[in-house]
């Protein structure tokens, strides 16, 4: 079994292309010779290649909605005939995502973004974060959200000689980039309102630096759900509660405010500061969203 090889492989530079999957196995960019993740379940993935194989995949060329392995009836048939499962590469890229580990990206011919022959490289991802959702032909899939690690300016330029003469940008605003700077101001006040306790299981945590809480966004920002970094889409939580509400592991019903889908909280009720007002609309999103994932 051969060793899985994390980060850049010397020798070779972003831009490069190959002239099939034969030469990039060769190259030890991406060495299986047909499947699209190169990892293990149980150490990560360490490279992807992007061919047009699944019809959930989105592609901005510094930003990619990349859809996991498996339900389809013919590898590479694009259509979904059967839900994924959290196994083998979608494993894998889970993994990465926790651990933070680079992922070589290779583009193929395929691809709107990819080179006019042949497969591009085109340098090291990480993985933002994933969900599970129904895709476009009803059944589940697992969509991972991948950063380059560089700006998209500085990708175009390495990679210029190699894309095809029909490449545009996607499509991006002002406003999508300052959502993703988070207003620490707002994050601090959500705090107070609480003395750093979390709101559903009431704990404050303590270190010999301070009071530990998170202002957790209902609605998330960024891409794919462009939330609003306001107090009406945040709540105070400890950082295990706001894994398991990042991660759909529990909702807060807009009617009624019960905590939902954590049996420790059985029609228990989050309380709001008289000062904080959450939008409702947020909360039905992030219901919406728990019940697409579980």
């Amino acid at each position: 079994m051969k060793n899985l090889i994390f980060g850049e492989i010397e020798g070779t530079k972003i831009g490069d292309v190959f002239k099939d999957r034969i030469s990039l196995s060769k190259s030890k960019i991406h060495t299986p010779p047909m499947y699209g993740i190169w990892g293990r379940q149980n150490e990560g993935a360490c490279s992807i290649v992007l061919s047009e194989g699944y019809e959930d995949d989105i592609d901005e060329l510094d930003y990619i909605f990349y859809t996991g392995h498996g339900g389809q009836n013919v590898p590479g048939g694009r259509k979904q005939t059967s839900d994924q499962v959290p196994s083998r590469g979608n494993k894998a890229m889970m993994l990465s995502a926790e651990y933070n580990l680079p992922i070589r990206v290779t583009r193929g011919h395929q691809t709107k973004n990819g080179p006019p022959k042949g497969y591009r490289y085109d340098g090291i991802y990480y993985v933002n974060r994933y969900e599970k959702i129904k895709g476009k032909s009803g059944f589940y899939v697992f969509r991972f959200h991948l950063y380059s690690e560089l700006k998209i300016s500085d990708l175009e330029k390495k990679i210029i000689n190699n894309l095809k003469s029909d490449y545009s940008r996607a499509p991006r605003s002002k406003i999508n980039i300052d959502r993703i700077i988070r207003n620490i101001k707002l994050s601090e006040k959500i705090k107070k309102f609480y003395d750093y306790k979390c709101q559903i299981c009431n704990v404050s945590l303590k270190t010999p630096f301070g009071k530990i809480a998170i202002a957790a966004h209902i609605k998330r920002l960024g891409k794919p759900d462009h939330g609003p970094d306001t107090l009406g889409n945040m709540i105070c939580l400890c950082p295990n509660h706001h894994d398991l509400f990042d991660n759909y592991g529990y909702y807060i019903d807009d009617e009624t405010n019960e905590i939902k889908g954590l049996k420790e909280f059985v029609g228990k009720k989050i309380k709001f500061n008289k000062n904080h007002k959450v939008i409702k609309e947020f909360l039905k999103f992030h219901k919406k969203k728990f019940i697409q994932n579980n």
